[in-house]
């Protein structure tokens, strides 16, 4: 009878997302925890009755009580299904750190920490060998110990760990070393990785899973778990990718002359149809504009802005350049020198300056449209 499971890792519960405004933050959480249920439904759906977790479980041993408590309750919904727990370089199992405030918490009965590196017989016949992180980093492979595990003979053997592997290069943000070799030293059936937020096979039966919702607008396939089947001790494993992603994240760059420049992201994200709803959208822009075309890019922005579940616009490299003319169109006397000065500085002053000068010209013609009477 095949041995099934699922393989995931980096889940890093409570993550702040500083970069987007608070209400986007608070989304993106949301949508890691969503993901647990999504793995519940994707182990259900393949008859796997066990979900391990290859570390970076929860983001920071200083995330609150409740943000903490939370992914564990979402688990303990799904009590059909037991999760195996790795400590990771985010949350290391070390004297006074965020396990023992699990722990101390209660666990539901349905999921086990992995705190020890010792076998674990998960079911009868299937070993897991874990490599818990006691720290954030460490110069020795911690699972070396897998070489010469007590395992009985017949059984699978399954190690789990976090960290980066030998001759892959520099792999997520754990400093701890890996052998690629493990597998075959060890006479594993399956090592199941995390720390590398994407989808990667390092060898036959050696995977990064990454994170099952993506955390960052990288290129290296995350938002995947792995379906792992292992009919008995020996035979290759059957792995299946499968994509979890709920949220679709999109980076672009737009060198600015008008307004119009905006117009293939806007279409680009127009086709996305009703899955704008699932937008996580990052856009910088860079170049130098009139003052009535920046008004006009803050329309567009402020509409493209209405609807992905987080957004953040970088205007600090879009110039605005102020003309004799924005000047002389504005007939309340003081406020004219006002934007004399501030036409100034956008022609003097050092490039940070000169933007905010700009800045503050659009809020002032924006103030002006308002107040004085329109031809």
């Amino acid at each position: 009878m095949t041995f099934r499971f699922i393989h995931t890792a980096d889940w890093q519960i409570g993550k702040a997302f500083g970069r987007f405004p608070a209400e986007g933050g608070v989304r993106l959480r949301a949508a890691r925890l969503d993901a647990i249920d999504t793995l519940a439904a994707l182990a259900r759906t393949h008859g796997a009755g066990h979900v391990l977790v290859a570390g970076d479980v929860i983001d920071s041993e200083h995330i609150d009580d409740r943000s903490l408590r939370e992914p564990f309750g979402r688990m303990a919904v799904h009590g059909d299904i037991r999760w195996h727990l790795l400590p990771g370089n985010h949350d290391p199992a070390r004297a006074g750190g965020i396990w023992g405030r699990v722990q101390r918490f209660g666990l539901p009965a349905n999921v086990v920490t992995l705190l020890e590196a010792q076998p674990s017989e998960i079911e009868p016949g299937v070993v897991l060998l874990p490599a818990p992180l006691a720290a954030k980093e460490t110069s020795s492979d911690p699972t070396a110990w897998f070489d010469t595990a007590p395992v009985p003979d017949g059984a699978i053997r399954i190690g789990v760990a976090h960290g980066s592997v030998r001759g892959f290069g520099s792999l997520g943000e754990a400093a701890v070393p890996i052998d690629a070799g493990r597998r075959q030293s060890a006479g594993l059936d399956y090592l199941a990785l995390g720390d590398w937020h994407g989808l990667k096979e390092i060898g036959a039966g050696v995977w990064y899973s990454g994170t099952p919702e993506p955390d960052s607008f990288g290129d290296n396939a995350p938002g995947h778990a792995i379906v792992v089947g292992i009919k008995g001790r020996g035979a290759p494993p059957a792995v299946t990718p499968v994509e979890t992603a709920s949220l679709i994240w999109m980076e672009r760059r737009a060198v600015m002359a008008r307004a119009a420049d905006l117009e293939p992201i806007e279409q680009e994200i127009g086709r996305l149809g009703t899955r704008q709803s699932r937008l996580v959208l990052a856009l910088a822009l860079s170049g130098r504009v009139s003052v009535r075309e920046a008004g006009l890019i803050d329309a567009v922005l402020a509409r493209l802005a209405s609807v992905p579940v987080a957004v953040d616009i970088d205007r600090r490299r879009l110039g605005i350049a102020i003309s004799g003319d924005d000047v002389a169109a504005i007939s309340d006397p003081a406020l004219a020198r006002v934007a004399s000065r501030l036409k100034h500085r956008a022609e003097t002053s050092d490039p940070a300056e000169a933007a905010a000068a700009g800045r503050a010209m659009l809020l002032l013609a924006g103030l002006v449209a308002e107040t004085e009477p329109q031809p």
